[in-house]
Parts: structure tokens; sequence; C-alpha cells
């Protein structure tokens, strides 16, 4: 991919997530930025141009970040926004390597963002800061025309990616981001209509059935569950796949500690995750998700593989309400509601 990955619009943006993001936990902290900057040892004009952007914190020595956190941390800040800030740097240099050019990998090929790092990356695009952020003050106030810039750059990286794993990754990626731009809605539909005609084999794991599965996701927000439903029939079907969509679905929701690089590390075995935040959130998703069916069938293949997580009387009855709930509220296919009605029996023997 020769030449500037991304107009200016990527530039404008970049360095002011990680700002952003240091001003929600500031007001959180209820502190004036000059009171936040004697706090943190700086001067107020760094505290104003690092929130702005002007001075991207991201550009910031490594140690002068460590010591930034150290005095969030004394200050009181919650260890969650941290979290956040350390995404929201990431988030930062990921725009930074876009603006900057490159003859090379395209940035997005070369992470597979988990949910928090998904939403910080679109925050710009959409408005909406991530879910870890909704109950604060954050802000990022971003022009319509920047926006569009980026949107377009977005769509152009993904028009002239390889057509080979690293190739996916970005197709698959921009798909997400520019989903809400209105700029961007003649191309996604362009995408959409592309993907239907496609179909490609999913029986086994490939870079396409992971493409397949976002498709399936997206498609299902917007009221199609007939891609929803093709997925979990042949994607599915086997074992390995179904541990795959465990896996992944773990990554997305936070469970892992290490950032993957490809998305063929769902495939390779890991055990080194507990389970707690993805039952948590296949248990609202049963209930509230537009893609409720996948999550039927992602709660039963995680019940099955981590019976634990049914040890505690209080977790069982939580889960047993929700599918009973899903069961007798919601519409589901036949499939979907095998796999709830097994997940009833589980819990029920669990008791």
């Amino acid at each position: 991919m020769a030449g500037r990955t991304l107009t200016a619009g990527a530039a404008d943006v970049a360095g002011r997530i990680g700002g952003a993001v240091l001003a929600a936990i500031r007001h959180e902290l209820g502190a004036t930025q000059e009171a936040f900057a004697e706090r943190v040892r700086v001067g107020l004009s760094t505290v104003q141009a690092w929130e702005s952007g002007r001075r991207p914190l991201v550009n910031a020595s490594f140690q002068d970040i460590q010591r930034l956190s150290r005095q969030l941390r004394l200050a009181g800040a919650p260890p969650s926004l941290l979290h956040v800030l350390e995404q929201g740097l990431l988030a930062d240099s990921i725009y930074a390597d876009m603006a900057a050019g490159t003859n090379g990998q395209h940035p997005l090929a070369a992470v597979v963002p988990d949910r928090m790092l998904t939403e910080l990356l679109a925050w710009p695009l959409t408005g909406a800061p991530p879910r870890q952020l909704r109950a604060t003050k954050a802000q990022l106030h971003v022009a319509a025309g920047a926006r569009d810039d980026v949107a377009a750059g977005l769509r152009r990286a993904a028009d002239t990616s390889a057509g080979d794993e690293r190739g996916a990754m970005v197709r698959r990626q921009v798909k997400f981001l520019v989903a809400e731009n209105p700029a961007s809605v003649e191309w996604v539909r362009q995408q959409a209509a592309a993907d239907v005609r496609q179909q490609p084999d999913v029986r086994s794991w490939s870079p396409a059935w992971a493409a397949t599965r976002s498709q399936a996701v997206t498609a299902a927000h917007a009221g199609d569950l007939d891609a929803l439903r093709r997925f979990i029939g042949q994607g599915l079907d086997d074992e390995a796949a179904i541990a795959a969509n465990l896996n992944y679905w773990a990554y997305w929701v936070g469970e892992h500690h290490v950032l993957w690089t490809r998305d063929a590390d769902m495939i390779q075995p890991s055990q080194d995750w507990s389970g707690d935040r993805l039952l948590d959130s296949l248990v609202e998703g049963i209930v509230h998700a537009p893609y409720r069916e996948l999550c039927a069938h992602a709660l039963w293949a995680l019940l099955r593989s981590r019976r634990h997580l049914m040890a505690r009387p209080a977790a069982a009855q939580r889960i047993a309400q929700a599918v009973d709930l899903a069961l007798n509220a919601v519409e589901l296919d036949d499939a979907a509601r095998r796999r709830l009605e097994q997940v009833w029996y589980l819990t029920e023997s669990a008791g």
C-alpha cells in the first residue's frame, strides 16, 4: 500500500483521544486544570496542551507517562479509568501511524482491537465515548470535515488492502468504524451487498470466518437475522469453531491481557481467562442484544466448558432468570431456543 494511508483528517484526530480521557479523569477527581497541574507536578500549559491534543500525551516519554500514571493513582483515579487512558494512548498511536503514512502495512492490519479499543477508535467518528466513560463528562469534539476525511481514508485503505489475512483484518475493522459515518452510507451498503453475494464457506476457520461473523453481527444490528442464523448454522458446526467463537468473545470483552496481532489468534488454545466478564456480557445479551441468538450459543459453550461459573447459587439463579426471560419474552429460532434450554438444565444440575 504505497503513499499516505490517510489524509490530514487522521492528523487532526491523533493525540486527542488520550487527552479527552485525561480530561474526563480530571473531572472525576473534581480538580480544575490548575489544581490538576499542581497535583501531577507539571505546568498548567502542559495540562491544557495534553487535554486539547495540541501536545499529544502519547508523544511524551515513557518515563513521563509512567510518572503521570503514578500521580493519578495517588490522586485517587479509578483503575478502570486508568486502563481506558492506557488504551486511549494506544488508539492515538494507531491514528498517528495512519496520519504519518507508510509504504508497508496499514496500522489496522497489525492489531485486533477488543471492544474498548474499538470504541476508542470509533469515538472521533461517532462522537460516542466508550462505555467505560459514559458516566463521566468525557467529550471529544472533532469537526465534521475531519471525520469525513478520516472515514474516506479508511474506506480507501479497505478498498486497496491485500486479499490475505491482514487485508481481511483491515476491511473488517473499517466496515465497523465507518458504519455510522453519513458520508460512508453508500460505501457501507455496497460492502454489505458484496458480502451477501460472496457467502464464503465458514464450516472451518479461515480469515473469511472471522469476517463473516462480524458481518452477521452487524446485519443483526440492522434487523437482518438471516446472516446471523446462516453463520451459526455453518460457522459453529464443530468444536474448533465453537472454541474460536468463545475465545474471541472473551478477548472482545476484555478477558485477555495480551493484545492480539492477527485474527488467527482466536484459534490458538487459551484457557488463561476466567469467564466472569464474558458471562456478564452473554447473560445480558441473550435478553437485550440484537444478536441474542449468537449469545445463546456462546453462553451454552461457556457454561459447558466452565461449569465453575455456576457454582455460586446467586450466579446460577441470575443465569436461570435471564434464560427464562429470553425464552418467554423474545423471538428465537429453534436452534437458539434449544441452546437456552440446555443452559437451563445446566443451571438446574449445578444447583
